[in-house]
């Protein structure tokens, strides 16, 4: 987690006010159906959740302050985002008390250099408007675990920073590629993962 130095903003009446607990139970019942399908452990506990709950009110929060901003949620509050627009009725009545309006939610899609550049642009600047706001850029932001074979990655630079035990190829192991890419001001060479 990233620490400023800078005042902190109080949510909105609308957003502070909403009872979101409904979506943690949604959220932690799904996780342990799909832990016992796969008959593997559960991802979500109740401290991830009470944080991404959290972290998702303070992205709505942002998403009132600033409408054009092109914000990039992280994968615990798209997660939680995604529970919430499923529950269309409560969705819809969510968005009319707190922005007047419906708020769509648009996937990022695509592949291409330009698609995944544009990404990261826009996950760098709601990382900007989440520290400038609240002081701090959100847990979920800097750190995620993979969820395939438990590695963690980190989400500012996409680096391992655990080992590699579970023999699948890292992300940066796509069909030996010979292209480079910039991360955290390096050059990664995509065919082999190395930096």
């Amino acid at each position: 987690m990233m620490f400023l130095e800078a005042a902190t903003r109080a949510l909105p009446e609308s957003i502070e006010s909403l009872d979101l607990s409904y979506l943690g139970q949604k959220i932690l019942d799904d996780d342990a159906f799909e832990a016992q399908r796969r008959n593997g452990e559960q991802l979500w506990d109740e401290p991830r959740v009470a944080r991404a709950l959290h972290e998702y009110k303070q992205f709505l929060a942002l998403m009132q302050w600033y409408p054009e901003a092109a914000l990039t949620p992280s994968e615990d509050i798209d997660d939680v985002w995604h529970t919430h627009v499923l529950n269309t009725a409560r969705y819809q009545a969510d968005c009319e008390t707190i922005f007047g309006c419906f708020q769509h939610h648009s996937p990022t899609s695509g592949t291409s250099e330009a698609v995944q550049e544009q990404h990261l642009n826009d996950r760098d600047e709601t990382q900007q408007l989440f520290a400038e706001a609240f002081g701090e850029v959100p847990q979920s932001y800097a750190v995620i675990v993979e969820r395939r074979c438990g590695r963690t990655v980190d989400r500012r630079c996409g680096r391992m920073v655990a080992d590699r035990r579970c023999g699948r190829k890292s992300a940066d192991r796509r069909c030996g590629r010979k292209t480079a890419e910039r991360r955290c001001g390096r050059i990664v060479e995509r065919r082999c993962g190395r930096i």
